[in-house]
């Protein structure tokens, strides 16, 4: 039997191995822009910087870089989506570790 967080990182494997890798260096060029920003963001801030076809995509590489070590990002909070689809949904609020780490938060 399967828990909901096996479910989660299946879904999240399955997509990353059929996404183009430039998109997926895209979008991580474009979250590590934004940890670097020092300004809390959220997915509904760099959506509209990628292509349409990375929709999915981006949420499985916004859960990368906030697993992986040393940590590149911290969850500090949540907002709405801005996505009509989502009808305004709770998503993560994001900021940079450093500047966590440097009090910013």
């Amino acid at each position: 039997m399967s828990t909901p967080a096996d479910l989660r990182d299946a879904g999240i494997a399955t997509t990353e191995a059929a996404a183009d890798p430039r998109l997926i260096a895209m979008i991580d060029a474009k979250i590590a822009e934004a940890n670097a920003s020092g300004r809390a963001w959220s997915t509904n801030d760099i959506r509209h910087e990628l292509p349409v076809v990375a929709g999915p995509l981006i949420g499985a590489r916004v859960r990368a870089a906030a697993t992986r070590r040393p940590v590149e990002q911290v969850r500090v909070g949540y907002v709405p989506s801005s996505l009509a689809s989502t009808h305004a949904h709770p998503i993560a609020l994001w900021l940079g570790a450093e500047h966590v780490e440097a009090g910013a938060a």
